[in-house]
C-alpha cells in the first residue's frame, strides 16, 4: 500500500482577523495583504517540492475559497471541490462579533468553552466530529495526495484527535495564517510529519524527496 499524504492548510489571515472579529460562518472574510502573501508562499513551497495534488477540498467560506484559488494557480490540483464539512464553526449570534464574547458566554452558562453551543449553532466538539468524519473518508479514499483548506478552529479540533489530546490543549494546536500540517497515512497510525508550520518556514522543511 502506498502512503497517503494529507496537507491541512489554514486560510490566510483576513482583514477581519486583524480587527479581532470571530468570523465563524457569519462572515466570509477577505484575505489581508499578509494573508494573500502567506498563501502564495505556501503554494510556491509545495510546488517547489514537486508535490502532485490529486484532490483539494475547500471550506465554503470565501476566505478559504480565495486561498484555494491562489493555491490552485501554483499547484494545479487534479480535482478541486467545496466540502461543507470543512466550514467554519457556526457560532450563532456570536458570529461576526468580538472573539472574547464566547468566553464570557461560556462562563455565564457555566460550561467549558468547547462545549458552548449557541441557539442554532455548534460547539467545538460538533466541529471536531465533522472534521474527523471527513478525515476518515479521505484516509479511506483512493487519492494519494489531498489538500484540505479549512479554518484554524476546525484544524485544531482535528489535530487534537490525531494527537490524542483534550480540549485543554486546544490553543496549542491552532495554526496561524496559512499554517501547514502534513500527515502521512499508511496501514499504521497517521504520522504527523509537520504541524502548523508557518508559510515563511515551510520551504526549509520540504524537499522533493521528503514531501511525497
Amino acid at each position: 500500500m502506498h502512503s497517503k499524504h494529507i496537507y491541512l492548510i489554514k486560510h490566510g489571515e483576513t482583514e477581519e482577523n486583524l480587527r479581532g472579529i470571530h468570523q465563524g460562518q457569519a462572515v466570509g472574510g477577505v484575505l489581508s495583504q499578509r494573508g494573500g502573501d502567506d498563501i502564495r508562499m505556501v503554494g510556491d513551497s509545495l510546488s517547489a517540492a514537486e508535490i502532485t495534488v490529486d484532490q483539494m477540498l475547500v471550506s465554503p467560506m470565501s476566505r478559504c475559497r480565495e486561498s484555494a484559488a491562489l493555491l490552485t494557480a501554483a499547484l494545479e490540483p487534479a480535482d478541486v471541490r467545496v466540502d461543507d464539512r470543512l466550514a467554519a464553526k457556526n457560532s450563532g449570534h456570536l458570529g461576526g462579533r468580538r472573539r472574547d464574547l464566547a468566553v464570557t458566554e461560556a462562563a455565564r452558562k457555566r460550561v467549558p468553552v468547547h462545549q458552548l453551543r449557541t441557539p442554532g449553532g455548534e460547539s467545538s466538539e460538533d466541529v471536531q466530529a465533522r472534521y474527523v468524519r471527513l478525515w476518515d473518508e479521505v484516509c479511506a479514499g483512493p487519492h494519494r495526495t489531498t489538500v484540505l483548506i479549512g479554518h484554524g478552529g476546525g484544524i485544531a479540533c482535528l489535530l487534537l484527535r490525531l494527537t490524542r489530546n483534550g480540549f485543554d490543549r486546544y490553543l496549542e494546536h491552532v495554526p496561524g495564517s496559512a499554517g501547514v500540517t502534513w500527515v502521512e497515512v499508511d496501514e499504521e497510525a497517521p504520522r504527523i510529519r509537520l504541524m502548523n508550520v508557518s508559510a515563511a518556514d515551510l520551504a526549509g522543511h520540504l524537499t522533493a524527496r521528503t514531501a511525497r
